[in-house]
């Protein structure tokens, strides 16, 4: 199996532990439980409405908020239709969902949609070019590099410029942006928009002249994090991208010579995708099939607290030295 095309979500999940790419891109592995889509389904929602802004042209209309709004319960069951379309969980009564109803999602859209359409009165994201989910995707010689940007804005008066966005529907801002927990004071680093200005200027030999986040549930100042590039960032990530999907090339091509079931290929499978235990093993969808997986999740399981009665401090065993 020849391998000639990575997205943004496949290179951040090879960075983040091969095994886990090995389990979702090149095997297609079906896991006997799915992973509930609960959690997703407001960022998802929140896109897709501000996606209809633009393209249905609700911008132009006088009273914006009540408009998106009055959209928003036909797209929030689209999100739902499309996750369990694709054979993802919707399980509302999961003691890790961040909602237990539609209801509650609704009430969070209504609460963030006004925040929204402010902010982008406020940084004037509109102008005479307003592209939604555009896509990038770029041939470099026998590989490709694929990316799709949330809005392409050239924005009108007083900025004039053409910025890439990206929304994020976090409650936790920029911390998780990266694809890992920020520690408090850490920069952005921005990938993923580098990654979509990288494909642009290959498109269209020229560079955005501004890349950033747009967080929907924070106002003011805090709803926009701009990232900082330079054309020689933008070179180093796609010389590194292309080292990547070459790498998992011949090591696919390798896999397939070993011939699946053989002890020969599951050698090769841990020493061309090994398996990264850490913290983000607590996440990942194949940690149930992945045996550092389990003993990972299991060491991070915060260990039951002993309540002593009052006064007590210490507790004696009975256990003779």
């Amino acid at each position: 199996m020849s391998v000639n095309y990575i997205s943004y979500s496949g290179y951040k999940e090879y960075e983040k532990c091969p095994y886990a790419y090995w389990f979702k891109y090149v095997v297609k592995y079906k896991l006997k439980v799915q992973e509930n889509s609960v959690n997703s389904l407001y960022g998802t929602t929140i896109g897709t409405v501000f996606e209809a802004f633009y393209k249905q042209k609700i911008w132009k209309d006088k009273d914006l908020p009540r408009r998106l709004l009055e959209i928003a319960p036909a797209h929030l069951d689209v999100a739902i239709k499309e996750a369990m379309d694709k054979g993802r969980d919707v399980d509302w009564f999961d003691e890790k969902a961040n909602y237990h109803s539609k209801a509650e999602i609704i009430a969070d859209l209504e609460a963030t949609i006004p925040i929204g359409v402010q902010t982008i009165r406020d940084n004037r994201f509109v102008g005479p070019r307003m592209d939604t989910e555009f896509k990038l995707d770029f041939r470099f010689g026998k590989y490709i590099i694929g990316g799709r940007a949330d809005f392409i804005i050239q924005r009108v008066k007083p900025f004039n410029d053409l910025v890439i966005l990206d929304g994020k529907g976090s409650k936790h801002r920029e911390i998780y942006v990266d694809g890992h927990r920020l520690a408090k004071g850490q920069k952005i680093e921005g990938t993923q928009l580098k990654w979509y200005a990288l494909l642009y200027k290959a498109k269209f030999s020229t560079v955005p002249e501004g890349i950033g986040y747009i967080f929907w549930r924070f106002e003011g100042e805090r709803a926009i994090e701009w990232v900082e590039f330079s054309e020689q960032d933008l070179y180093q990530l796609r010389v590194e991208v292309l080292s990547i999907l070459t790498r998992i090339d011949v090591a696919t091509d390798r896999l397939d010579k070993a011939g699946k079931g053989t002890q020969a290929y599951s050698d090769l499978r841990q020493e061309l995708f090994p398996s990264q235990p850490s913290y983000g093993c607590n996440l990942c969808a194949f940690a149930s099939v992945c045996e550092d997986g389990k003993k990972q999740v299991q060491k991070s399981r915060p260990r039951p607290r002993l309540n002593l009665p009052e006064g007590v401090t210490e507790l004696a065993l009975g256990i003779d030295d």
